[in-house]
């Protein structure tokens, strides 16, 4: 079982062939209304890649929330911890995409969401695996404690936040911590991203990692550092591609798979989704995968 706890949007997506550089009308080649957000794609991929999945969020008592129940509901997504709050909008984003895969996204989010922190009453054991980002950091830092006590894996999506006392407990108790590049650039202000990397392993003595995009990722396991690049693709969309990432590996380390076994298996997935459009409607199947993983290299730097 996967347990995805942190964001939850309803994505208004609008096709463009190219982002425009000033303020100006432009005519949309397509509108879409989909489920985003960092935990409820994750929970997503973990169902696709065949394993069982919750999502724990916040939610408004609104038409959106309904929609976005109805997608789990049909994916036989598990969300009966999540929160619903009366009298608050679900969180929503919207987002122009180009022709390349790049976009402009803008999210809002009601303050009587970010708000509310009572947390649900979870049951901890080591059948499960947990996945947190930091969109909920007071249950996120609650969950990284509580599986670092018991000796769960805890993956953490460390992308989108303001350094706080939290964020620095949840890299200190999380099993996997995982920054974005924008994010290890916000948790360490100096040195290059191998410096910021190698900064973090000695104070946590522990797996570290960051995602680079195109570029793939780097991490440090036992000391070493590694890089793993996927091939050149042809990119059609990267929304929610960090999110898949996650979710895959969450699903990889549920599976028994080793460190190196579950960055190839995360990268290929979030590759692979990369190459078609549809977000989280579009995440590719375990045998997709599988195929995929079998053209990713991983090098040894340091």
């Amino acid at each position: 079982m996967i347990v995805c706890i942190g964001s939850i949007f309803l994505d208004h997506v609008s096709k463009v062939d190219k982002l425009p550089k000033k303020p100006i009308k432009i005519l949309s080649k397509k509108i879409e209304r989909r489920l985003g957000g960092s935990a409820a794609v994750a929970s997503f991929t973990a169902k696709k890649l065949g394993c069982k999945s919750e999502f724990i969020g916040r939610f408004g008592n609104d038409d959106a929330s309904k929609f976005l129940i109805s997608e789990f509901k049909k994916n036989s997504i598990n969300t009966k911890n999540s929160i619903f709050i009366k009298n608050a909008q679900t969180s929503q984003s919207y987002v122009i995409e180009d022709k390349n895969g790049e976009r402009l996204l803008a999210a809002y989010n009601d303050v009587k969401l970010l708000n509310y922190t009572k947390k649900p009453d979870l049951n901890f054991n080591k059948n499960k695996v947990y996945s947190i980002d930091s969109r909920w950091v007071e249950l996120s830092e609650f969950i990284s404690k509580k599986t670092q006590k018991k000796k769960i894996f805890c993956v953490a999506d460390l992308d989108n936040f303001k350094l706080s006392k939290k964020i620095k407990s949840i890299v200190k108790n999380a099993s996997h911590p995982i920054f974005s590049e924008e994010g290890i650039k916000e948790y360490k202000k100096k040195g290059n991203i191998q410096k910021k990397l190698l900064d973090i392993y000695k104070e946590t003595n522990k797996f570290v990692a960051v995602t680079l995009g195109s570029n793939g990722v780097l991490w440090i396991e036992d000391g070493n550092l590694y890089h793993c690049k996927p091939p050149k693709v042809k990119v059609v969309e990267t929304n929610c591609a960090g999110d898949v990432f996650h979710g895959a590996f969450a699903s990889a380390l549920n599976q028994k798979k080793n460190i190196t076994q579950s960055i190839i298996f995360a990268t290929s997935t979030a590759t692979l989704k990369c190459m078609k459009s549809g977000g989280v409607y579009s995440i590719p199947n375990l045998n997709s995968v599988s195929r995929f993983s079998k053209k990713i290299k991983v090098i040894k730097i340091l």
